[in-house]
Parts: C-alpha cells; sequence; structure tokens
C-alpha cells in the first residue's frame, strides 16, 4: 500500500509540474516584449538552461537525494513563473524563463529515478514501463487541460497563466515534502568520473556497425527539437488563432497525443524499428512541408498530425538508442544525445527569428523540410538495400 501511495504521489507532482497554462500563449506573451527574433531567443535560453540543468542535476539527484531536488525542481519552478508574471521588460521575462527551464531540468533529473528506485525496493522494476506509460498519459491529459484554461485566462489577465504555474508548482512542493526517499544502490559520481562515462557514451554511438544508425537518428531527432521548440508555436499564432483558439488546438493536440503514446506499440508492431522511423519521419517532412502552404483548419489538422507523428518516431527512436547503448554507460548517453538534439537550435535560434521576421515563418518551414528530404534520401537509399542487415532492425 505504501508503495502505491508513493507511486501516486509521484503521479500527482509530475501531474502539477506538466500544468502548462503557458503552452497557448507563451510566444503571444513573448511578442509584448520583442520580435520574433527575441522570441526565438528566449526560446533557445530556455532549451540551453535545460539542457545545462539535466547532467548536473542527475549528479546533484545522487548526492542530496531525489526527494530534495523535487522539493528545489518545484520551489525554482513556481519563483520562475512569479517573475515571469510580474515581469515589465524583456530582462526580466529572460530572467524568469531561465529560472523555470533550470527547474524543468531538476525535475527531469530526479522523477524517473526516483520512480524507478522506489519501485526497485519492492522488486517490482519491470512494471516501470507501464507505469511510467501510465504516467505520460496523464501527463499528456495534464496538459491538455492547462492549455484550455491558460488560453481562457490569458484573455483576461496576461499574467494569469503563470501565475496559474506558480500554484500548481507550489502545490507539487507541499506533495514532494510527504515522500519518502528512496534506497538509492548507485555510488556517488564524481564529476571527473562523469566526462569520462559521457565521452564512452558518445564513443558507443557512433561505433562501425552503429554510425549511420546514429546519424540518422540524430538527424531526425534534431528537425523534430527544432520544430517542437518553437517553430509549432511560431506556425499556430502566425495562422492568425487566438489565445482561446490557441488554447483549444493544444488542448486537442496534447489529447491526440495521450491516444497516440498509449497505442504507439501497437502502431508500430508491423514495422521494423529503424524502418518505422524513416517511414514515420518522411511522412512527418511531407506534413511539414504542406503545413508551410496551408492555413486556417487545414494547417491545425496538420499541427496536430505533426506532432503525433513525432511522438510515434521519438518513442521508437528510444527503443532504437537503448538497443544500441550498454546499460554501463546508458544514462549518460541518453543525456548526451538529449544536449545533441537541442545545441543545433540552440545556436541558430536568434537567426531563425531574423529570417521568420524578414520572410515569414511559412517560407522557413517549406525550406527546412525540403532540406530534411535531402538529407533523409541517402539513408532511405541505404535502408532498403541494406536494412534486413541493420543490427537495430
Amino acid at each position: 500500500m505504501k508503495q502505491k501511495t508513493t507511486v501516486g504521489k509521484i503521479a500527482v507532482i509530475s501531474a502539477f509540474h506538466y500544468a502548462w497554462f503557458w503552452v497557448p500563449i507563451w510566444v503571444l506573451f513573448y511578442k509584448r516584449f520583442t520580435d520574433y527574433s527575441g522570441v526565438a531567443l528566449l526560446e533557445a535560453l530556455s532549451m540551453f538552461a535545460f539542457l545545462a540543468m539535466i547532467v548536473p542535476g542527475g549528479l546533484l539527484a545522487d548526492y542530496i537525494g531525489r526527494k530534495r531536488l523535487l522539493i528545489l525542481a518545484s520551489i525554482t519552478n513556481a519563483v520562475g513563473a512569479g517573475v515571469v508574471g510580474f515581469a515589465g521588460s524583456f530582462t526580466a521575462v529572460a530572467v524568469g524563463i531561465a529560472v523555470m527551464s533550470l527547474s524543468g531540468g531538476l525535475f527531469t533529473a530526479s522523477v524517473e529515478a526516483m520512480l524507478y528506485d522506489f519501485l526497485k525496493t519492492e522488486n517490482r522494476e519491470e512494471q516501470y514501463k507501464k507505469i511510467w506509460g501510465k504516467m505520460t498519459t496523464v501527463r499528456m491529459l495534464t496538459s491538455a487541460a492547462a492549455s484550455l484554461v491558460g488560453g481562457y485566462v490569458y484573455s483576461i489577465d496576461i499574467r494569469l497563466p503563470w501565475f496559474g504555474v506558480a500554484v500548481a508548482s507550489l502545490a507539487a512542493f507541499f506533495v514532494a515534502l510527504t515522500l519518502r526517499e528512496p534506497r538509492i544502490e548507485t555510488p556517488h559520481d564524481s564529476f571527473p568520473q562523469f566526462l569520462r562515462e559521457a565521452g564512452k557514451g558518445v564513443t558507443e554511438l557512433f561505433r562501425k556497425e552503429v554510425w549511420k544508425l546514429s546519424i540518422t537518428l540524430l538527424l531526425i531527432g534534431i528537425f523534430f527539437t527544432t520544430d517542437s521548440s518553437g517553430l509549432w508555436d511560431i506556425q499556430a499564432v502566425e495562422y492568425g488563432f487566438s489565445s482561446q483558439t490557441l488554447g483549444v488546438l493544444l488542448t486537442i493536440t496534447y489529447l491526440c497525443l495521450a491516444v497516440v503514446s498509449w497505442y504507439a506499440t501497437k502502431i508500430t508492431r508491423k514495422f521494423s524499428s529503424f524502418g518505422g522511423i524513416l517511414m514515420f519521419a518522411v511522412v512527418w517532412a511531407v506534413l511539414w512541408f504542406v503545413s508551410g502552404i496551408s492555413g486556417g483548419i487545414i494547417g491545425a489538422l496538420l499541427l496536430i498530425l505533426r506532432s503525433s507523428f513525432s511522438v510515434v518516431a521519438d518513442i521508437q527512436s528510444s527503443g532504437v538508442w537503448n538497443g544500441m547503448i550498454s546499460s554501463r554507460v546508458r544514462a549518460t548517453t541518453l543525456s548526451t544525445i538529449t544536449i545533441i538534439r537541442g545545441l543545433p537550435y540552440i545556436l541558430v535560434a536568434s537567426n531563425i527569428g531574423m529570417v521568420i521576421d524578414s520572410v515569414g515563418i511559412q517560407w522557413l518551414i517549406r525550406s527546412f523540410a525540403v532540406l530534411m528530404f535531402v538529407l533523409l534520401i541517402p539513408t532511405c537509399v541505404w535502408w532498403m538495400r541494406r536494412g534486413k542487415h541493420t543490427p537495430t532492425q
């Protein structure tokens, strides 16, 4: 019973953390302080802060405990959201967003480890994937509801979505206080040790027998991350949706993602792992291009389909990555993959914003889609010729 209670509390904390009332309105809110160049810069800052905290957050979780890190993440998120809500300048918004993103890194580094450790104390670690899958569905449903509410309250007062996040984070803080710290069997790692392990992990990604798979998966992941980091939302705004209709759009999107995540295994059962990823990536690129010449309801439907296909491809990618990586460097390698996927957007975010300000988001989306096609063609040809002989089909 205690174990079920603990798992339930972790699920509640996760739900509060993902009560993202700001999701449908962040572009509209940022544009009150800057242009699209500034919007892209703020999103790059957010991603940088998040990625920069994932790895040290994992080490910190081992040193001070998962419970304390969840408590710290909740407090930090509440503070950051409050700063954004009261912000009167671009600089204040940047500070608040950075603090919230650091909190996201702390949360990500601790919540999965805490769940797994608790299950392991009860010899139930084989149930981790099933339980985490259910929590993912809960997270999507929470985000869906928060999107609907956030889009509505923004029309009343532009600060309310951020204050809503602060309140939800404080609720998570109080729930986290009641958690019991699980036993940790892993020895504490030093930072130099981590660097050595991370280096080994990166080396494993580019072994002779898997380097083509790795490069292709990273390439697809980079495009997915670039889209989800800002282009998706900016495109929705440029379609002309208001804060309330954006809230409805995001709610429908998250509901669809909840269903797709739940049935992802059944959806991909008929495809080989890597072949399925390629297929979904190609279809996604087609949707990306078509959305660059669409608008209105058609554009909204394409945005939803785009998100659904990327989620399925990412779930498939996770299986391939884990099949390629040895257990001794799994955590550090997966963290490295996340960082590699996000770095390109961070480096070119400001330029992307300037291009959007100059020629518009639709032209940029079409260009990226064509570029993705061109880069995927060699891998598609290679896979059709040798796919049956690859080690992670």
